[in-house]
C-alpha cells in the first residue's frame, strides 16, 4: 500500500492545477456548512450576552425589536420617545433601578447616548484616558469611536443635528473629556453624554449672554459649553415632559420584575416593557430556522457537486486508459492499479478534510470578531 501511496502522491504533484481545483471544491463543500454553524452560534452568543445584561427596557409602544436594538445595541437613532414622567413612575415604586437612555442624535455619524453614571456602572465601563463627563457639553467616547475618528481628550465633536439650538449652521460641539476602555460591545461605538446634554441638542434648553433679552442681538446662543458659560444654560417647560427614548430597568427582585411587567399589559397603556433576552431569542429562532434551510440547500448543492466531481474522476480514469494499459504490461495487477487510483482519491479527500478543518478552526477562533465587524 505504501508503494501505491508513493506513486499516487507523485502523480498528484505532477498535476497540481487539477489537484488544487478538486481540493478547493471538496474543501468548500465541507467548510461552508461548518462555517455557517460557527458564525451563527457566535452571533447568537454575542447578541444574547448583551440582551442578558439588560434586564428590562421600557419604551414607547412600537416594534419591541427596534426598541431593544436602539436602547441596548445602539444600531441607529430611535425616533419613538416617552417622557421623564415614565422614569419617575418607576422610581417612585422603588421596584428597581431605572436608567434613562436618549439615543436620537449623532455626532460625526456616531450615535450619541444620553444617560447617567448608573449606565456606566451597569455596563462596568472603565475610563482608559481622561475622566467621565461632569457637566453639560462634555462627552466620553467609546474605544472604536476614538480610534476611527482620531479623537482624544480635548477634541471637539460637532453634533450632526439640525435641531441643535435650532441653528443648522451652528451645531453644539461636544468636548471630549474621556475615552472608554475597550469592551467589545456596542459601547465601543457610541459617544456618551449627560442626559441633559441631549436635551440641549434637541433645543429644549440653551445658554446665552447673561441678562440678555430673548430675541435681542445680544442673546446669541453658545455652541461651545465651557465652565464660564455653563451657568447660563437652562431648560424650559416641565421636567416630567422632557423626552427619553427608553428606560433600562434593573428589578430589585423577581417579584419586582413580575410587578413591573404586569403594569404595562393594559391595551390603553402607551408604554411597553420588554425583556431584551426574550426579544433576541425570538429573533434568533428565526435566524436558526433560516440557517437550517440554508444548510439543507447547501447539502443538496454539495451532493450534486460531489456527483459531478465523481463523474470527472471517472472520465479522467477513462482518459488514462493508455496509462493503465502500460502499468498492466509492466506487471501491475488489477488490485495494484486500483490501489494507486484509490490512493489518489484518498489523498485528495485527506487534503480537503484537513483544509476544511483548519478553516473551520480559524473561523471558530475569530468568529466573534467577525460578527462584531459585520454587525457594528
Amino acid at each position: 500500500m505504501s508503494g501505491s501511496l508513493y506513486l499516487a502522491w507523485h502523480y498528484i504533484r505532477s498535476h497540481r492545477t487539477t489537484t488544487a481545483i478538486l481540493v478547493a471544491s471538496i474543501t468548500l463543500i465541507a467548510y461552508l456548512p461548518a462555517a455557517l454553524d460557527v458564525i451563527v452560534d457566535s452571533a447568537a452568543t454575542h447578541f444574547r450576552s448583551r440582551a442578558e445584561s439588560t434586564p428590562l427596557v421600557v419604551g414607547a409602544r412600537s416594534s419591541p425589536l427596534e426598541l431593544v436594538l436602539a436602547s441596548a445595541y445602539f444600531d441607529k437613532p430611535h425616533e419613538e420617545v416617552l417622557r421623564m414622567e415614565q422614569l419617575q413612575r418607576i422610581e417612585k415604586q422603588e421596584l428597581g433601578q431605572a436608567i434613562p437612555v436618549h439615543t436620537r442624535f449623532k455626532a460625526r455619524d456616531r450615535l450619541i447616548v444620553g444617560t447617567t453614571s448608573d449606565y456606566a456602572q451597569l455596563r462596568n465601563l472603565r475610563i482608559a484616558e481622561g475622566r467621565m463627563w461632569e457637566m453639560l457639553g462634555e462627552c466620553v467616547v467609546g474605544s472604536r469611536v476614538a480610534d476611527e475618528l482620531g479623537l482624544g481628550v480635548g477634541s471637539k465633536v460637532p453634533v450632526s443635528s439640525k435641531t441643535a439650538f435650532a441653528l443648522a449652521d451652528a451645531p453644539l460641539r461636544l468636548n471630549v473629556v474621556g475615552r472608554l476602555a475597550e469592551t467589545e460591545t456596542p459601547d465601543d461605538h457610541a459617544i456618551f453624554v449627560a442626559l441633559r446634554t441631549t436635551w440641549i441638542i434637541e433645543g429644549l434648553g440653551h445658554g446665552h449672554v447673561k441678562d440678555a433679552a430673548h430675541g435681542s442681538p445680544a442673546a446669541v446662543e453658545y455652541t461651545d459649553i465651557t465652565k464660564e458659560n455653563v451657568g447660563s444654560f437652562h431648560f424650559h417647560g416641565d421636567r416630567a415632559e422632557l423626552p427619553l427614548t427608553a428606560v433600562i430597568v434593573v428589578p430589585a427582585s423577581q417579584k419586582a420584575e413580575t410587578l413591573l411587567m404586569g403594569q404595562y399589559l393594559s391595551p390603553e397603556e402607551t408604554v411597553q416593557i420588554v425583556r431584551p433576552v426574550d426579544v433576541m431569542d425570538t429573533l434568533l429562532a428565526k435566524v436558526f430556522m433560516i440557517r437550517s434551510y440554508i444548510i439543507a440547500i447547501t447539502t443538496v448543492v454539495s451532493f450534486v457537486t460531489l456527483l459531478t466531481m465523481s463523474l470527472v474522476i471517472v472520465l479522467s480514469i477513462r482518459l488514462r486508459r493508455a496509462e493503465i494499459a502500460t502499468m498492466s504490461k509492466m506487471g501491475c495487477s488489477r488490485f495494484a492499479i486500483a490501489s494507486i487510483l484509490g490512493s489518489q482519491i484518498l489523498i485528495l479527500l485527506v487534503l480537503s478534510s484537513v483544509s476544511a478543518a483548519v478553516l473551520t478552526l480559524i473561523t471558530d477562533a475569530y468568529g466573534a470578531e467577525l460578527v462584531r465587524f459585520l454587525v457594528f
